[in-house]
């Protein structure tokens, strides 16, 4: 059921990512030209102390809007692990003295090559934020479970990525809590 790439030609390369046309068959036999984007992975981490969650919030250039979302950051350390920790360190100044990874998504399947590792960050403690210069003006905030459901059902967190973690939390059980819906 594997289609097999007869070829790619590279359109567009920055510093993270890359956006190619393949020419693709199927296990069919139909050939078409397929466009790819091609990302590293990125960690997205839940800050939670087992009261609160932490949010940033920061203008997103691609849809013209602000947005609260979980810490996240593109593979640039030693290990997707490492990247998790200095995300949350660099984002919002939490240092985690328990993190693992709780599962994996795909972004965007259908266009896109990456993959997003989600880590649980607990045991947490306050330190300083060393903000990169396109994060500047990023904002921080922390929300009982019931706020962040009320973000959601108001649209005021709309990252996709954010919202498929919660729900991870949710049905893993890893709030240590007896529902939601508090």
């Amino acid at each position: 059921m594997k289609w097999k790439k007869l070829s790619s030609k590279t359109i567009y390369r920055n510093n993270w990512m890359e956006v190619a046309e393949d020419r693709v068959v199927t296990e069919f036999g139909k050939k078409f030209t397929f466009g790819v984007v091609r990302k590293k992975p990125f960690a997205l981490i839940i800050p939670w102390n087992g009261r609160h969650l932490f949010l940033v919030g920061q203008y997103r250039y691609p849809v013209d809007k602000f947005s609260w979302e979980f810490p996240q950051g593109h593979f640039e350390h030693k290990s997707i692990n490492e990247t998790a920790k200095e995300e949350l360190r660099e984002e919002t100044g939490l240092t985690a003295h328990k993190i693992r990874e709780i599962s994996r998504l795909f972004l965007a399947p259908g266009l896109a090559s990456q993959i997003c590792h989600v880590f649980l960050a607990t045991k947490l403690s306050q330190g300083k934020r060393e903000l990169q210069e396109s994060e500047k003006g990023m904002k921080l905030k922390r929300a009982t479970l019931k706020e962040f459901q009320n973000m959601i059902i108001k649209g005021l967190i709309k990252d996709s990525p954010t919202i498929a973690a919660f729900g991870i939390m949710i049905v893993k059980n890893l709030f240590k809590f007896s529902g939601t819906r508090k």
